[in-house]
């Protein structure tokens, strides 16, 4: 319970991250180019190698764009938070991320995210808070609820203490956050093909506070703080902590 959700195809004390199950029921033992690959039931800890995708992700743009820069890390606020009527590890939380009408212009109405929360943050303190959450990957049913982004949280290495990271209050909501260093974030438009859910999670496996809690993408050695309009992303308290 609480930060992770029971997996329904394991024995009853496995334990997995909540957004996990589904990701892996979907797109289980399929690699990106068609192959068949053995499971990996391990949460990442440590840096990875980032791998390059094989073609450009439209099919026709100028070049290729690595992992970090296809995730689209936006800033958004929390309106709602309250309990999931089917679970009791996981919330449910409207959060408004920025999203516009793409013919209007106008704000589209806030997002629906579910996450295994429950007993590690209290309700009380999400509501209002500014956080950091990724817009572009494929909807995921959890418990009956469509989850529509997944909320970046650090973690104690024992799970015992889960952070939401905080971003400034004067970033706008729907500001897309950047690694410094880096080019210009170049999101797809969604992560939704077998090839594509595995570019979030290569970078998912280079996340981390680093030694002053400020949230960081670490690969091949080098170490990219993720930033906003207004300065560096952090966790509250947690240090040298996964960010997933």
């Amino acid at each position: 319970n609480g930060y992770f959700a029971l997996d329904p195809s394991s024995i009853l004390s496995d334990l997995v991250f909540n957004r996990v199950v589904t990701l892996r029921d979907t797109w289980e033992g399929v690699d990106g180019d068609g192959t068949k690959e053995g499971k990996d039931g391990q949460r990442n800890r440590g840096n990875k190698k980032e791998q390059q995708p094989a073609q450009n992700k439209g099919g026709g743009g100028a070049g290729v764009v690595e992992d970090v820069r296809r995730i689209a890390l936006r800033a958004g606020t929390i309106l709602e938070a309250g309990p999931h009527p089917e679970a009791d590890s996981l919330i449910v939380c409207k959060v408004d991320c920025g999203d516009v009408d793409d013919e209007s212009k106008e704000p589209k109405g806030p997002r629906t995210v579910v996450a295994g929360l429950a007993g590690k943050i209290p309700l009380d303190t999400l509501v209002g808070r500014k956080i950091a959450c990724i817009t572009n990957l494929k909807p995921a049913r959890m418990r009956g609820i469509e989850s529509e982004a997944m909320l970046l949280a650090a973690a104690s290495e024992d799970d015992e203490i889960v952070e939401l990271l905080s971003i400034p209050d004067s970033v706008p909501n729907g500001e897309l956050l950047s690694f410094e260093g880096k080019d210009a974030s170049d999101p797809d438009t969604m992560l939704k093909s077998k090839g594509a859910l595995k570019v979030w999670e290569r970078v998912k496996a280079g996340l981390r506070a680093n030694g002053q809690g400020e949230a960081t993408y670490v690969n091949e050695g080098e170490t990219y703080r993720i930033m906003s309009s207004a300065g560096p992303i952090s966790t509250d308290t947690l240090v040298d902590s996964i960010i997933q």
